[in-house]
């Protein structure tokens, strides 16, 4: 049964329980229909919007880890940070990677002493008011530690 035949068939089945239940009244039936193909693009515009986050392709998470994914490509699992959504916005910052990396889940922690002073540069060069370092993202590619992107923080208004 192929893609025509099957909408057909939900609208014909839609319409014969249609009128069975109110006596065959077409204001009702075209009402229902619409609120059917109404529900039913709602379902697949969310199926749709979890699968371009790529949550079907998320890694199993440690234990007080959470999940940030953005439109730039950037996917992260943020550990060794306190969670507070509720609070504060998480922005994140990509950096260029090679395209094979671009849709891969990084997991992010706060900067390492190494990594520290190039945090301070970025926040001062960024100059935000309420805005914080939070995590540095990497992925590890074989031997390779690769930086995928940085996120911050500001308060939530």
């Amino acid at each position: 049964m192929g893609y025509p035949e099957t909408l057909y068939f939900c609208f014909a089945a839609t319409n014969k329980l249609t009128e069975i239940a109110d006596g065959g009244s077409g204001m009702w039936t075209w009402i229902k229909r619409g609120l059917f193909v109404a529900v039913v693009g709602y379902g697949g515009y969310a199926a749709w919007d979890y699968y371009q986050g790529g949550f079907f392709s998320r890694p199993d998470m440690p234990e007080g880890a959470f999940s940030l994914s953005y439109k730039t490509g950037l996917r992260a699992i943020v550990v060794d940070v306190p969670d507070q959504r509720e609070t504060r916005r998480y922005f994140g910052f990509p950096q260029e990677v090679p395209h094979y990396l671009r849709d891969v889940w990084s997991f992010c922690s706060p900067p390492s002493e190494d990594e520290q002073p190039n945090a301070e540069k970025f926040i001062a060069d960024r100059n935000m008011p309420g805005e914080r370092f939070e995590a540095v993202c990497r992925i590890q590619a074989d031997k390779d530690l690769v930086i995928r992107g940085l996120i911050t923080s500001v308060p939530r208004l």
